[in-house]
C-alpha cells in the first residue's frame, strides 16, 4: 500500500509509525518492510497465505511484496519502511521470509513504543531503533527462509499495481495488460480461494488512502475523493460509510 509522506503526523522520507484502532485492511502488496505490535485486543492476520490470530503482546512482521490483510477490535503500532533502510538488508533478508512470520515483542518493544508516541513520533532516531531491536528479535525467534521470486507471481504483482495505482483510472483490463496475462486469467487469480476480487480490493485501498487524507491534510472532502481516485463523490460517500461506519465529514471535524 502506498504510505503519504506527512512528517508531522509521524511519517518521515522513510518511515510509516502510527497508532491505528480497529483496522480492517483487504490484501494488499508493498515494497515496505512492514512491523505490526498488537498493543491491545484481538487480530486476525493473513500475511501470503497463512492466517493466524495475534494477541495483545504479539508482533508480526510482513517483507517486501508480501500479500497481506489483516483485521480486528484491536489497538496497534505499526512501523514500516524501505527494506533498504536496514543497510544489513541485502545481505541478511533480501529475497527471505520470517517463518513464523511473528513472534512476542518484549516490555523493552513497549517502552520503545510508548516513547515514541509520546514524543508525537518525531524523534527518528528511536524509530530506527525499534527498527533494528525488532528485527533482532525476530532473528532471534523465528527462522528466515528463501521465498518465491516476485517476477512470476501474478497476484502479488497484481496486487503490487493496484496498490501503487489506486488513485488512477485503472481497470482490471489495465491491470492485467500490465502484468502482460488476459483479464479472465487475472480474475481467476483474484478470486482463487474466496479471495476479494479486483474491484473490491481497488474500492479497499482507495477508502484507507482517502481516510488518511481526511486526517492528515488540509484538503476538503472532493479533493481527498478525486485524490484517491474516486470519480464520484457519492460512490465515494457509501463506499467510506460502508468501511468505517461513518461519514468522511465526520472524519474531517
Amino acid at each position: 500500500m502506498s504510505y503519504r509522506i506527512v512528517p508531522e503526523n509521524g511519517f518521515s522520507d522513510y518511515y510509516f509509525c502510527k497508532l491505528m484502532e480497529n483496522p480492517q485492511y483487504l490484501p494488499h502488496v508493498h515494497s515496505h518492510i512492514e512491523f505490526i505490535f498488537v498493543l491491545d485486543g484481538s487480530l486476525q492476520i493473513t500475511i501470503d497465505k497463512n492466517e493466524h490470530i495475534l494477541t495483545q503482546g504479539a508482533l508480526a512482521v510482513v517483507m517486501p511484496y508480501e500479500p497481506h490483510s489483516y483485521e480486528g477490535k484491536a489497538k496497534l503500532f505499526v512501523l514500516a519502511c524501505p527494506p533498504e533502510y536496514i543497510s544489513e538488508y541485502r545481505q541478511i533478508l533480501k529475497d527471505k521470509s520470517f517463518d513464523p512470520p511473528f513472534t512476542t515483542y518484549t516490555p523493552t518493544h513497549g517502552r520503545i513504543i510508548q516513547d515514541i508516541a509520546e514524543g508525537n513520533f518525531q524523534d527518528n532516531f528511536k524509530k530506527k531503533a525499534l527498527l533494528y531491536y525488532t528485527v533482532s528479535r525476530l532473528m532471534e525467534c523465528c527462522q528466515v527462509t528463501d521465498v518465491p521470486s516476485f517476477a512470476f507471481d501474478v497476484y502479488r504483482k497484481a496486487l503490487l499495481y493496484i496498490s501503487e495505482h489506486h488513485a488512477e483510472n485503472i481497470t482490471l483490463e489495465t491491470t492485467a495488460a500490465h502484468i502482460g496475462i488476459t483479464p479472465s486469467h487475472l480474475s481467476r487469480v483474484l478470486n482463487t480461494g474466496n479471495k476479494p476480487g479486483f474491484s473490491e480490493i481497488l474500492n479497499s485501498i482507495r477508502v484507507y488512502a482517502a481516510r488518511s487524507m481526511l486526517e492528515q491534510s488540509a484538503m476538503n472532502i472532493s479533493e481527498v475523493a478525486m485524490a484517491a481516485g474516486f470519480g464520484s463523490i457519492r460512490n465515494f460517500n457509501r463506499l467510506f460509510k460502508r468501511h468505517f461506519g461513518c461519514n468522511p465529514s465526520d472524519i474531517k471535524r
